[in-house]
């Protein structure tokens, strides 16, 4: 009997650690694919963009105000597309992230060009 309670315990608390280290791997390896999302990204003045300078499938970043958006309602949430507007140039951003943006936030987003900008990674920099 209390080999059998010794075998329960000691299988829960190996599963409880199991989970404890699996979350511990996927907030690791989110910390890192930020990091190295960020520093891949690159800044390009608006003119670059206007000019036709900056490569397709280029990894950018820059800093706006969300203007306009095709959601009902003031809240953007993944798949949302809206208008981000910096200080000289409006850019078209996809929402591909979980966390919900809102009009007009101030927000960087770093993520892929496409002629329209593919948002990965959108961080607020006004306070919600």
């Amino acid at each position: 009997m209390y080999k059998l309670l010794f075998l329960f315990v000691a299988i829960l608390i190996l599963s409880g650690c199991g989970i404890q280290n699996e979350e511990t791997q996927v907030r690791e390896f989110s910390l890192e694919a930020t990091t190295k999302l960020k520093t891949a990204a690159t800044i390009y003045p608006d003119r670059a963009y206007q000019d036709g300078e900056v490569p397709l499938n280029e990894w950018i970043q820059m800093t706006g105000k969300i203007t306009d958006t095709d959601s009902q309602s003031e809240e953007i949430r993944k798949g949302d597309r809206f208008v981000l507007q910096t200080d000289s140039a409006k850019y078209q951003i996809f929402n591909q992230q979980e966390t919900t943006l809102y009009l007009n936030d101030e927000v960087t987003v770093y993520g892929e060009y496409y002629g329209f900008i593919k948002g990965t990674l959108i961080e607020r920099n006004t306070g919600r």
